[in-house]
């Protein structure tokens, strides 16, 4: 019984001093980005986007058949890949983490962005070519037919130049 109330005891003190223990505020410096460390990321971006680029273009040789093409634009994926990767160490060693996953992310967010601004010129081409034929005004349902069938076109493209680039969502047509 006398153990049993030390031990209660004490287990009620340390109760009561971690209870008191303040932990240490850590406060996150600011990150601050420099214009040479923009002007990386953007020719990271770059660099990643014709990766893309060359690979796809690299398959699509495949395919047809012309390996002779398929295996320059490999090389030429081959030495972006290298400018990427000189990118990225310098950027890792200015303090940026994950530099490539983040460039990546930025380009599949200008796509969506491209993306998105295709579709919503393509809904209101229709809605003009359909406010037009209400009106009764045959050439400028015409016109605006024509830019509908002309914006379905770059959404079509901005789709294909996305799904290079690994973009899986919003490619929902419009």
């Amino acid at each position: 019984m006398k153990k049993l109330g030390l031990l209660a005891f004490a287990a009620m003190f340390s109760a009561a001093a971690f209870a008191q223990t303040t932990t240490p505020a850590t406060t996150t410096p600011a990150t601050t980005t420099t214009p040479t460390e923009k002007a990386q990321m953007k020719d990271l971006r770059k660099d990643v986007r014709a990766y893309d680029n060359k690979k796809a273009e690299a398959k699509a040789e495949i395919k047809k058949g012309n390996l002779t093409a398929a295996q320059t634009d490999l090389a030429a994926a081959k030495t972006d890949k290298a400018d990427i990767k000189t990118d990225a160490k310098t950027l890792k060693s200015e303090g940026v983490a994950h530099p490539v996953k983040l460039a990546t992310k930025e380009v599949k967010k200008a796509d969506v962005k491209k993306i998105e601004v295709a579709k919503t010129d393509l809904k209101t081409a229709k809605a003009t070519e359909q406010a037009d034929v209400k009106a009764g005004n045959i050439t400028g349902a015409q016109a605006a037919q024509a830019d509908a069938k002309a914006d379905k076109k770059d959404l079509k493209k901005d789709i294909r130049e996305a799904k290079r680039d690994g973009v899986k969502r919003h490619l929902h047509k419009a």
